[in-house]
């Protein structure tokens, strides 16, 4: 099977289990995911099948939405509800959405953060959260991401509220929550978290991994969105039969009309071959998909 899969994931399951769990139902070997998603986080997880798991990248690289509760007067090891308090404070005075929300505006734009022990991260070669159970913290280089917008939604307790976040890849939004009310003079963690949206995935769309089990049950493949249905949104370079062999057997191909710039469809005749890019005035098959 090769496509992508919108699913629902569940908190208290890791992103890897949601594949490993995938591989088995649908017997397909070549499983992979379109970002990690926190153990303890629910919502979109971007699932790829088959040659579809060569589009991770390109996936990846998409903005993403997520729902976050910003909870007052401590911090953990993990700086969400699963892990260990690190330092407990009240909050100083009584703390209102107004000025929640004045604190999440100075956080619009681009931004520096440092990614947390507990992440998927890679560190020489191990992932940073397998280091942080061992209680080694190796730091980190800071990195750049964009937060487009966060909204405050409600205030859901005497000391959360609701924030609704639409940021670039690679941001953490454990982290931002923490520097929010660290810039406040205050200590948060993040009690809930759900991604809403990853890219042109939203949650409203996704399937559960019951409903995929039975739907598989019942014969039923209209889950998985085909490679070329997640690339539409790309523009399309159509080459002439005659270039069928070449882009076929890895050769050199010939522009036939100007190409738009960046990532495009590469299509010979109606048949679909992946992701192409311009190089030296020609295009190139950069993704193999077919």
């Amino acid at each position: 099977m090769n496509g992508i899969i919108n699913v629902l994931k569940p908190p208290a399951m890791s992103s890897n289990g949601v594949t490993v769990y995938l591989k088995k139902l649908l017997s397909e070997k070549r499983v992979g995911h379109a970002g990690t998603l926190d153990p303890g986080a629910a919502g979109v997880l971007v699932v790829l099948l088959g040659r579809a798991t060569r589009l991770s990248d390109y996936l990846m690289g998409h903005d993403k939405i997520y729902l976050a509760e910003m909870h007052f007067g401590c911090t953990t090891d993990t700086l969400d509800s699963y892990g260990m308090v690190r330092e407990k404070r009240a909050p100083a005075q009584k703390i209102t959405i107004e000025e929640v929300r004045r604190a999440c505006a100075a956080f619009v734009g681009q931004i520096t953060q440092i990614p947390p022990a507990y992440s998927a991260i890679k560190v020489n070669g191990k992932k940073s959260y397998e280091l942080a159970r061992k209680g080694i913290n190796i730091p980190k280089p800071p990195r750049k991401v964009q937060i487009y917008s966060i909204e405050v939604l409600e205030q859901t307790g005497a000391l959360q509220f609701l924030l609704r976040i639409h940021c670039s890849k690679g941001t953490y939004v454990r982290t931002l929550v923490e520097d929010i009310a660290a810039s406040m003079g205050e200590l948060a963690y993040t009690s809930l978290l759900v991604r809403e949206r990853s890219g042109d995935y939203d949650i409203q769309h996704a399937y559960t991994l019951d409903e995929v089990a039975e739907m598989v049950q019942a014969g039923d493949t209209s889950f998985c969105i085909s490679p070329e249905q997640a690339v539409a949104q790309l523009s399309a370079v159509h080459l002439g039969e005659a270039q069928r062999f070449a882009i076929e057997h890895g050769q050199v191909l010939t522009a036939e009309h100007p190409m738009p710039s960046g990532q495009f469809a590469l299509y010979c005749g109606n048949t679909f071959y992946g992701i192409g890019v311009e190089e030296d005035g020609r295009p190139k098959l950069k993704i193999p998909l077919y």
